[in-house]
Order: C-alpha cells, then sequence, then structure tokens
C-alpha cells in the first residue's frame, strides 16, 4: 500500500486561518490542563471555581471559531484550495463541525459546558458514596442539554435523535448500523459466553495478591519501558476512572487506577492508556493544532487502545518477557510459569466492572450501556430507576446482578462528561483492532518481537501503516486498507472464538 511520506508533510494556511488554528490550540491547551490536574491532583473544593473557568473558557473558544464572520471566511477560503489538497481536507473537516455547532447560541453552550463540567463532579461524588440519586438530576440535565445542543444541527432528525450523538463520535454510524453490528457479536459469542462461563476454572488466588500501590506504581514504569515510551512525551498519573488527555504532539497525559488486591487492573489500564497515547504520538507532526486530531473518531482512538490492551498486554509472549521483573519485585510470582499466567491474564467469566472485564465478555458490557443510551436519548428512560434497568439488563446479559451503584450504574463517568454516544465505540473499536491485527501478523510477527522486548517493532508498524494518518483518513478506510478488504466483524468473533476454545479446551 502506498503510503504518504509523514516525515516530511507540511501543510501551508492562509494567517487568518493559522491564527486561529493556533488561538484555539491556546484555548484547548488550558482546558485539557485544567481537566487534568482537577482529575487527579486538584483539591476537591476547588471543583465549582474550576468548573466556571472551564464553561468560559469553553465557551470563548466556541464564540471564536463559531463567529458567523469567521465561519463565512472559512467558507470562502475553502474555495480557494486546490481539490484533493491536505489543506482543503482540513478545512473541509473543520466545516463539517461548524455544521453542527455554527447555530447553537452562545448561552446555551455555556450552559452546555457547566452542565458537563458539574456532571463530572457530582458523579465523582456520587460514584464514592456509592448514591446514584446524587448523580440523578445532573444526568437528566445532561441528557436535556445535550438533545437541546443537537437540535441546532440541520443534521439532527428528531424522529431518530441517536443517530445523530453515534455519528458525531463515529462518522457513518448511527442505530441502524450499530444494531446490526452488535446483532452479529451477540449471534456468534453468547453460546460461548455460556460455555466459557460454565467450565473449569483454574485458582485465580495469584491475581488477587494484595501488592501495596507504592510498588504497582514502580512496576508501571517498568511496564512503560517495555513499550518504549518516551518519558518526555508521556505523563502517568492516577485518578479514579483511567482516561488519556492530549496536551499537544508532544504533550500527552495518561492515568491508571491502583487497586492492592487487583494488580492487573493497573497493568491493562496503563496499556489500553497508552495505546490512545501512542495513537497521538504516531500521528503526522504536521497535524498538531488541526482536525486531523481533533476529528478522530472515537471508534479510531478505542482500536489503538484496545488493540494494545488485548491483542499485546494479554498475550503469552507480553507476559513471558514481563515475567523475571514480576518475579523479582513480587515474591508471590516466584514459582508460576508464563502459561500459567497466560491463562490467569484471560480468564473469562460474566462480571459487574466493564473496565476490569475479559475480552470475551467485554463487549456485552458494551451492548448493555448502548441499549440504556437509547431509551434516555429517545425518551424511553425513567431517570428515577435506571439503577434497576442497568442491573436488570446484567442480569439478562451476564447473569450477574450489582448489589450497589457503584459497581452498577455509577462504574462509568462517560455520561458525566456528556460522551452519550461514545460507548458502543469501544466494541466497534475492538472490531478494527482484530482486522488490523490480522493484518500485522501478516506483515511481522508481533509475538515473537514482544519475546525479545522488540515493541519499537510494532509501534513503527502501527505508526507507518494506521497512526501517522490521525484524522485525514476514517479508521474504516484505514482498515480497509490495510487488510485488502472490507470491514468484518466476523473477523473479531471469530479471534474470540480461536483463542477462547484453545484456553478452555472445548474442543476436547
Amino acid at each position: 500500500m502506498e503510503k504518504q511520506n509523514h516525515s516530511e508533510t507540511e501543510l501551508h494556511f492562509a494567517p487568518f486561518y493559522q491564527q486561529l488554528l493556533d488561538t484555539l490550540a491556546a484555548y484547548s491547551l488550558a482546558l485539557n490542563t485544567m481537566y487534568v490536574d482537577q482529575y487527579t491532583i486538584a483539591p476537591k473544593k476547588g471543583a465549582n471555581r474550576a468548573n466556571d473557568a472551564t464553561a468560559i473558557l469553553s465557551t470563548a473558544a466556541f464564540d471564536l471559531e463559531n463567529d458567523p464572520q469567521t465561519v463565512q471566511k472559512i467558507e470562502e477560503y475553502a474555495k480557494t484550495l486546490p481539490e484533493g489538497c491536505l489543506e482543503k481536507k482540513e478545512v473541509e473537516l473543520r466545516l463539517d463541525q461548524l455544521t453542527d455547532t455554527k447555530n447553537v447560541p452562545s448561552d446555551l453552550y455555556k450552559k452546555y459546558s457547566r452542565v458537563r463540567a458539574q456532571g463530572q463532579t457530582d458523579w465523582h461524588e456520587a460514584k464514592e458514596k456509592s448514591d446514584y440519586s446524587l448523580f440523578r438530576p445532573i444526568l437528566e440535565d445532561i441528557v436535556r442539554t445535550t438533545l437541546e445542543v443537537s437540535a441546532c444541527s440541520p443534521r439532527f432528525n428528531p424522529e431518530k435523535p441517536y443517530d445523530y450523538l453515534l455519528d458525531k463520535f463515529e462518522k457513518g454510524m448511527n442505530q441502524e448500523e450499530y444494531d446490526r453490528f452488535f446483532n452479529i457479536l451477540k449471534e456468534d459469542l453468547s453460546d460461548l459466553v455460556k460455555k466459557v462461563a460454565s467450565s473449569k476454572q483454574p485458582d485465580e488466588t495469584l491475581m488477587n495478591t494484595s501488592i501495596p500501590v507504592a510498588e504497582q506504581d514502580e512496576f508501571s514504569n517498568v511496564l512503560l519501558d517495555l513499550l518504549k515510551a518516551d518519558r518526555d512525551r508521556v505523563y502517568l498519573s492516577t485518578t479514579e476512572h483511567p482516561f488519556t488527555d492530549f496536551l499537544s504532539h508532544d504533550d500527552v497525559r495518561i492515568t491508571t487506577h491502583y487497586y492492592p488486591d487487583m494488580f492487573l487492573s493497573a497493568i491493562l489500564s496503563t496499556v489500553h492508556e497508552y495505546g490512545h497515547a501512542l495513537f497521538h504520538l504516531q500521528t503526522d507532526p504536521a497535524f498538531d493544532k488541526t482536525m486531523f486530531i481533533d476529528a478522530v473518531g472515537c471508534a479510531a482512538h478505542e482500536s489503538q487502545s484496545r488493540l494494545l490492551e488485548n491483542h499485546i498486554g494479554r498475550t503469552k509472549a507480553f507476559w513471558q518477557t514481563l515475567l523475571p521483573e514480576l518475579q523479582k519485585r513480587f515474591p508471590a510470582f516466584h514459582d508460576i510459569d508464563a502459561d500459567t499466567l497466560y491463562h490467569l491474564v484471560n480468564i473469562s467469566r460474566p462480571s459487574l466492572i466493564r473496565t476490569e472485564a475479559d475480552e470475551l465478555t467485554y463487549p456485552f458490557h458494551v451492548m448493555i450501556r448502548y441499549e440504556i443510551e437509547k431509551k434516555m436519548i429517545n425518551g424511553e428512560a425513567d431517570f428515577d430507576t435506571l439503577p434497576q434497568v442497568w442491573n436488570d439488563l446484567y442480569e439478562e446479559y451476564l447473569g450477574v446482578r450489582p448489589s450497589n451503584d457503584k459497581e452498577g450504574i455509577l462504574q462509568d463517568m462517560h455520561w458525566s462528561d456528556g460522551s452519550i454516544g461514545y460507548f458502543p465505540s469501544y466494541a466497534l473499536g475492538s472490531a478494527y483492532a482484530a482486522q488490523l491485527y490480522e493484518a500485522m501478523e501478516r506483515d511481522i510477527d508481533p509475538q515473537a518481537l514482544l519475546s525479545k522486548g522488540r515493541f519499537d517493532v510494532i509501534a513503527k508498524w502501527l505508526e507507518d501503516n494506521v497512526h501517522h494518518y490521525g484524522g485525514s483518513k476514517t479508521m474504516r478506510e484505514i482498515v480497509e486498507e490495510v487488510s485488502g478488504k472490507p470491514f468484518d466483524p466476523h473477523i473479531y468473533t471469530k479471534y474470540l472464538k480461536d483463542k477462547y476454545t484453545e484456553l478452555y479446551n472445548l474442543d476436547d
């Protein structure tokens, strides 16, 4: 496949447009820095002041970009650019975004920003206290305000409101497409989930060994070294719900969360978040500040985090490489071999927490959230009874039932910041990852490379074939170009079937 020479890419915009990019990037840097600070190290009592500042700065950036004169100037500028050039594609992506935002009143956008900022503050408190009633009022406000803002777009169809949000988080997707996608996953995997759940499970006592948080934090640095992370561009900290934020091309913040008796959680969380980081770090440097960064779809990003978490972080070669350091630091692991550890890392059984779920049951966690989002956005939800709806769906899909709100409806932060329509992209991204990994195996031997500590070769393959494009291509386009065939969810389900059939000896 022919690739652009991303080391020599240059973008030349008109001075007024470059100034707009620079100014918007400055706002973004300030807002993202505040966000990371607020949910990692900032004292809680400063949250309201920070939320007010977030709303003011967000609105100022919004007003600047959506000023009618600015929009008109961008539209006229787009007409002067040659067809097919990257500059024109970037400007057209911005105009596409402005189609959705230019009719949103400034005061409405400010309210929307404030509600989402407050939503995250209220969610943190509600989760800490495992009390949905503390989050319920702001959740309804978030849904209502999200729909108000969405309705300002000419693309919004009030008869199919969820379609707009799904397309916003992954271009080209809608409820019909996702229904079809999830039906394939259910048909292909439901029986396997039940078979594996009823199979004999290995003794997982070792995986619940209590390891002090400080020692886990030290081990995270070993992990980042294995992944060849550039510490001058990547910083790791902790938070309640792990996330990655992109401050600039050379400044990415990743977060993880440590549980004293669940050391695997932080390892896979860190690998997952580093997948997001690596994607951003390996985009073409010329794309910094442009829509080729801002317009990367959520399924595109999740494809890279899920690829690293699952196709790298859950493999035998990965754990063979980590095992000597694991045994040196943690006495409980002295007598374990790589085969046993590999099986322990990949135990599959129905569970309650999405971020801790195994690969096989994971898409069912996403489906549950998808079903609830449909109800919330389509006006079919009773917000008072949402925890019960959540719990009922867990019982229906996975045969388990949360005993409290913290392990139930409050476990994820996504709805608190208005990311309604995001969840389905985790499953779609996982399917993209499987097809990309299949193509990677055609070109290189990732497991042999991992066993030699050569993740840098894997990262280079991802840079050349996937990452450097950023948002200049959709992930669907990239997947199909790299694999040489149309996107096919059955590649994902076959990968899971093959892996878990072998792990649990289901053919015997």
